[in-house]
């Protein structure tokens, strides 16, 4: 009995010319003419991913001869080409599953239907069936600069939004995509606070602190840091449901919360808290702040350096000058002195002195 093996080989001998497989169907991994591409766009925690093949125009006449119009396109060459979505988005505004999909498009002279069919592992376009449709949408194509080889792109990279390009010859084919970005990071955090890092007080409070940064989910943000307090109380998230409680009205129990906070606050604490009460506009509380730290930690010449900042960014240059001198006498790190010495100048204060001293001295 003959095995198929040999019955290959006597084919291949008894061949008038020896038999090749084309390229673009090999069995083997080997290198292909249209060579393989990929791109990545993350929007949000939302990774879009599009994966192809790009076929080259050669000088060719592309559309309505090597693509024809009116026909269904593999959008690339060889197999499917594929976008793999982690999460919910939209496409032209109609809403797309999560999921892995082949992506095809029927080119005509006007307008063209873009479609992810739920069918992702076939060859090219030839096995496409309209009832595998997931989305079709309509867009119209635009000229772009000539483009040799099939080539995606993400451009018009915005927080909650893209658009996906496809650009070969003198077109570029766009899609917008979209993507709810709260609605997505709430739901990926609920998840994730029932693993290993909801033990600790730090997770729930980076939830809360991203809901009250975004101004989304208020009532979720109060629950959360209220949990990261109770696994731990710290500055930081006392410091937010301070702030959390202000903004209800709720400032007798806001201003509980800060005094027990300010009275166990560290050196580097108090200056970051300052800080930040000046960058929200709270120059008067925020000074309180920078003096307070002063006072308590005299010997420290950063806690001067700070207050004189803080003068500074409340236009009280005497004090600040006054501040930055004393933070000089005290024989500063070189970071800290060379701070002091900036700020000086722009106060117009001779500081020629100081710079010829060294860090230390």
């Amino acid at each position: 009995m003959r095995t198929l093996h040999s019955l290959l080989i006597a084919a291949s001998l008894s061949a008038a010319t020896p038999i090749r497989l084309q390229a673009q169907y090999t069995l083997l991994d080997l290198p292909r003419e249209s060579q393989r591409g990929s791109v990545t766009q993350r929007i949000g925690t939302t990774d879009i991913t599009v994966d192809y093949h790009r076929p080259s125009v050669k000088s060719r006449t592309i559309w309505g001869d090597v693509v024809p119009y009116d026909k269904v396109w593999r959008a690339g060459a060889n197999e499917n080409t594929t976008i793999t979505i982690t999460n919910d988005i939209s496409v032209e505004g109609k809403p797309l599953a999560a999921g892995i999909y082949g992506l095809h498009m029927i080119p005509t002279k006007t307008t063209w239907t873009v479609i992810f069919s739920k069918d992702h592992t076939a060859w090219g376009s030839f096995f496409y069936k309209q009832d595998k449709d997931a989305v079709r949408v309509t867009v119209t194509p635009r000229p772009c600069q000539n483009t040799e080889q099939v080539t995606y792109a993400f451009i018009d990279v915005a927080n909650s939004s893209t658009t996906l390009t496809l650009r070969w010859a003198e077109l570029e084919i766009p899609v917008k995509l979209g993507v709810d970005v709260h609605g997505v990071v709430l739901a990926g955090i609920n998840d994730q606070l029932r693993g290993l890092t909801a033990f600790g007080w730090e997770a729930w409070y980076e939830a809360a602190h991203y809901c009250h940064e975004e101004k989304i989910a208020p009532e979720k943000a109060m629950t959360w840091v209220d949990m990261s307090i109770a696994r731990g109380a710290n500055f930081e998230n006392q410091t937010l449901k301070a702030t959390l409680l202000e903004e209800q009205g709720k400032t007798a129990e806001a201003a509980a919360i800060k005094k027990t906070m300010i009275d166990e606050a560290t050196n580097a604490q108090l200056n970051t808290y300052a800080y930040s009460l000046m960058n929200q506009g709270k120059k008067t509380e925020a000074i309180k702040m920078f003096e307070l730290n002063a006072k308590r930690h005299a010997d420290d010449p950063n806690t001067y350096d700070s207050l004189g900042e803080g003068y500074m960014m409340n236009d009280q240059k005497d004090l600040a000058i006054k501040s930055f001198k004393k933070s000089l006498s005290m024989k500063p790190t070189q970071g800290t002195k060379d701070n002091s010495i900036k700020c000086l100048k722009k106060l117009g204060v001779d500081t020629s002195t100081w710079e010829t001293a060294k860090a230390g001295s």
